[in-house]
Parts: C-alpha cells; structure tokens; sequence
C-alpha cells in the first residue's frame, strides 16, 4: 500500500475518477501541418518587371502591415523594354494634352461652335486618358511600380530579396490575417470508411503537454479527400481551427482522430497512467490516504483518455491526476515538498 494522505493530496491537486465503461471508438493517430486559413492569406504581386527594392529595412516576416501601406518598389527605370519613367509620361503628356482639349472644346460648345457629340468625344477621351494616369501616379513612380500590402495582417512570407529581378506578376510578399489556421493530415485509405463518422479530434504540440481539443480551438472538419492517385496513395483530411495563439502556421502536430462507436470500454485519463521499465500502472484508491499500484495492459488512446484492456474493474476509484506525485510518495515513502509538478 502506499500512504498519501487527503491535505497531501490538495497540496498537489490530485484528483480521482470512479472507472466506468464509455463509448470508444477507433483511433487514428497520425501527423498534420498547420498552415494559413486559405481566405486568410493574400499575395502583393510585382506589376511590371524590375529589380525590387526594399525602402524599410524593418519590413520582415511576422511585421505587422495595413492594407495599402508600401512595401516596396519594382525599379524599371534603367531597362529598355518596359520602362516605367517613359509610361507614365507619355501618361501624362496624353492626359493635359486630352484635359487642354476638353476644356477648349467645352467653352467652344457653349458658343454653338462645337457640336455636342464632339464634346461628349474629346471628354470621353479625357476621362480616359485621367484614369489611366492617376492609376499609373498611384502605383508607380518615376523609377517604377510601388507594392502595396493588399489585406491588412502580418508579412507571412518575403518571397524575394532585396535587390533581385522579378517579372510582372511574380509574388512579392505574402501577407496572412492570421486569423484562422488550416491542420492538413494524410491518413491510409484503410481509415477512409471511418473517417464520415469522426465524434472528436485532439491534438498535441511538440514541447506542449497540454492535449488541446478542436471544440477548444473552435475547430470544425472542412473536407476529407474522396479518391486517391499513384503519385499520393493518402488520404487528405483538413480541419479548420481559430488561431489562439497556441499553433504556429508551418509546425507540426499529432492528431488523434477519434470515431464514433457502440463499443462500452473502461478508459482511464492519461494522466492517470504511469509507466516503469515498459510496463504502464495507476493507483487504485483502498481507502482514504492509502494506495494501490495496479498493473494495466492499455490500448489505443485518443490524447486525452486510454483505453484499458485489462487490470480494471468497472467501479474502481483511480487517481486521474497527480499520479505521478503518488508515485514519489512510494519511492521515497512520503511526499517530497520541494518536488513541484512533474511534466
């Protein structure tokens, strides 16, 4: 037996559970990458071709940005083909020429000299001829094109460096709101039956000895994939969840992916389940302050709770949490003050 008395026991938050038989399902425990929420992410792409020039030095990833600020500019001044400076003012020598115009023939109609569909043409070909030069002033410059952050949110990813040629339309920075994640996992096609009745998803963090839940995370499952090919023989399962602050977009997660079942089994918390030398115990409560150490053969576990094959009995009072204090208490044969909470 092994004494660990009640105040011992509020000292290190121990707590119990009487064993009961619970619906447990198959588990599918697998690996998932966390990534942007695809709504959640947008790419300022370069306009014209050029060499790109970082003006803030302070721009790098994880800085936070507002829609419209500047990021960069794509000079084009120096190349032949596609020089900005000689665009925008040809621009605007075709704009004052196309407003000088207007306004002539707009003082000439009010003498009946110009007809009104002459007017209506040359203001057409103004208001064009404006357009296309304040869209050119606001996004370009006399050296060239100016990026701007099309969302506000935080810079994901810097795709070129500072200095380096880039063609219309390649992506310059990645800009992502950071507001909800994607957890993509590939699992064996022998699991795709189960995977329309998943009842809960748990997942743990590497260095995290905290098993989140995906109600936690206000998570749902957005898709699983219908059919595989030679080149990806898995299956894709994809789960959208808030971004709390506990995931990093890029990293890696272990998911448990429970499924629903009729099967009653008696399942212990995980906290609750010791191991020594490859064999897996917990403390079977006697009486108060007194302890069994019972052997269990365990199965499959979902991260929060295990499944116990044999060594239990429906009813049996176990300790759920601090077992591991409990065990101090039988090596040492009384509680060490000093020993804190084990992780």
């Amino acid at each position: 037996m092994i004494a660990f008395s009640n105040s011992q026991g509020l000292k290190v938050g121990l707590t119990l559970e009487k064993v009961a038989l619970r619906p447990f399902g198959q588990v599918i425990k697998t690996s998932a990458q966390v990534s942007p929420s695809q709504g959640d992410e947008s790419v300022a792409v370069a306009k014209t071709s050029g060499v790109v020039r970082f003006t803030n030095a302070s721009l790098v990833e994880g800085t936070a940005v507002k829609a419209g600020q500047q990021l960069c500019e794509i000079e084009s001044s120096g190349m032949a083909d596609n020089n900005m400076s000689v665009r925008l003012s040809e621009a605007g020598a075709r704009y004052n020429s196309a407003k000088a115009l207007y306004e002539r023939k707009k003082n000439l109609a009010e003498d009946k000299i110009v007809s009104q569909s002459d007017l209506d043409v040359a203001r057409a070909e103004y208001e064009s001829a404006k357009s296309s030069y304040e869209n050119l002033k606001s996004n370009f410059t006399s050296r060239g094109a100016v990026v701007r952050a099309p969302i506000s949110g935080y810079v994901q990813r810097i795709e070129v460096s500072n200095g380096g040629f880039v063609e219309a339309g390649a992506p310059v920075v990645t800009i992502s709101q950071n507001r909800d994640l994607m957890i993509r996992a590939e699992v064996s096609p022998r699991y795709y039956a189960a995977l329309k009745n998943i009842a809960g998803v748990n997942l743990r963090i590497p260095g995290d000895d905290h098993v989140y839940s995906l109600d936690e995370l206000h998570g749902s499952l957005v898709s699983y994939g219908k059919a595989t090919d030679a080149d990806c023989p898995l299956v894709p399962v994809t789960f959208r969840v808030r971004n709390t602050g506990v995931l990093l977009s890029g990293s890696f997660v272990t998911l448990y992916i429970a499924t629903q079942s009729q099967q009653q089994v008696l399942t212990v918390a995980n906290e609750g389940i010791v191991e020594e030398m490859g064999n897996f115990f917990v403390f079977v409560k006697v009486c108060d302050g007194e302890y069994e150490k019972r052997p269990v053969t365990i199965g499959a576990t979902d991260g929060l709770r295990t499944e116990i094959m044999s060594g239990l009995n429906e009813g049996d009072i176990v300790v759920a949490h601090g077992a591991s204090m409990v065990k101090l208490a039988q090596n040492s044969g009384a509680l060490d003050p000093h020993a804190g909470h084990v992780h």
